[in-house]
C-alpha cells in the first residue's frame, strides 16, 4: 500500500503520515487492552469499531479536502494526549505511552504540511465586502489566454488564486500584477482546485516557481505587501463599524 505514495509530494506525505497514525494507535490500543486484560469485552469491541469508523471519516475528509479534517484532528489530538498521559501516569506502561506520543507527532507534522494554501486556504467566505478583503487583483495568463483573477492567502511560497475560469491541476501559469507602482510577473503551477459554491469563483492552490533570485525577491515583496494590506483592511473595517 505504501508504495503507492510519492513521498516527494506533500499531499501523499500527509496521507502516509495519517496511515502511520492509524497503525501506531491501533497497536497502542490493542497493547493497552492486553496489559489491562480487557481484550474482547464489550467496551474493547465498541471502542475498536469506533476507532475504525473515526479513521475512515478522517481519511475521507483528507482525501476530499473537507474542512471537517481539522475538527477530527483536534479530537484525535485530545485522544492521543489522554492516552499517553494515562499510560505514563496511571497504567504504568510508558512504552505504550510512547506509541501514542509518536502518533501525536505524526498528527502535528501532517497538520502543518496540509495547512498550506495549496490544500486548506484561509478563505473568509463571510466577508462579502471586497473593500475589506486583502485580495490582490492580477492578470493570469494560461496557455496564451488572459484572465482576471485575485490572489489571497500568500504563505509558504504558495497562494490561493480565485478565477471564474477553468484550468487543470499541473497547469503552469503566469501572473501579472502591479503593486507599489511596480509591474510584476511571477510564475506558478496549479497544485489543487476547490470547486466553488454557486456564484463564487474557483479557488486554485498555486505554488510559485522561484527559479532565480529576482523571482524570490518579487515573491517576498508581494507576500509582505499582502500581509500589510490585510492588517490595514482589518483596521479599516473595525474603524468603519465604530
Amino acid at each position: 500500500m505504501f508504495k503507492k505514495f510519492n513521498l516527494q509530494n506533500s499531499y501523499d506525505k500527509v496521507k502516509f503520515l495519517t496511515l502511520l497514525q492509524f497503525i501506531f494507535v491501533l497497536v497502542g490500543f490493542v497493547a493497552e487492552a492486553l496489559v489491562t486484560q480487557s481484550v474482547l469485552n464489550f467496551s474493547f469491541i465498541f471502542q475498536l469499531i469506533l476507532l475504525f469508523a473515526t479513521y475512515n471519516f478522517y481519511y475521507n475528509a483528507l482525501s476530499n479536502l473537507f474542512y471537517s479534517y481539522w475538527n477530527i484532528s483536534l479530537v484525535l489530538a485530545i485522544y492521543y494526549l489522554v492516552s499517553l498521559t494515562r499510560n505514563f501516569l496511571v497504567v504504568g506502561h510508558p512504552m505504550i505511552g510512547v506509541i501514542f506520543f509518536f502518533s501525536l507527532i505524526f498528527l502535528l507534522i501532517a497538520c502543518y504540511i496540509i495547512s498550506s494554501p495549496l490544500y486548506y486556504p484561509r478563505v473568509h467566505w463571510w466577508e462579502y465586502d471586497f473593500r475589506f478583503r486583502a485580495d490582490i487583483r492580477c492578470q493570469v495568463e494560461v496557455d496564451g489566454q488572459q484572465f482576471r483573477g485575485r490572489l489571497s492567502d500568500l504563505r509558504r511560497g504558495a497562494a490561493c488564486l480565485e478565477l471564474f475560469n477553468h484550468t487543470h491541476i499541473g497547469q503552469p501559469i503566469q501572473i501579472n500584477l502591479e503593486i507599489l507602482n511596480q509591474n510584476f510577473t511571477l510564475f506558478a503551477e496549479v497544485r489543487s482546485k476547490r470547486e466553488p459554491i454557486i456564484g463564487r469563483s474557483i479557488i486554485y492552490g498555486i505554488k510559485f516557481v522561484n527559479n532565480d533570485l529576482e523571482q524570490k525577491q518579487r515573491l517576498r515583496l508581494l507576500t509582505n505587501y499582502w500581509h500589510e494590506s490585510k492588517k490595514i483592511k482589518i483596521r479599516n473595517k473595525f474603524a468603519s463599524q465604530k
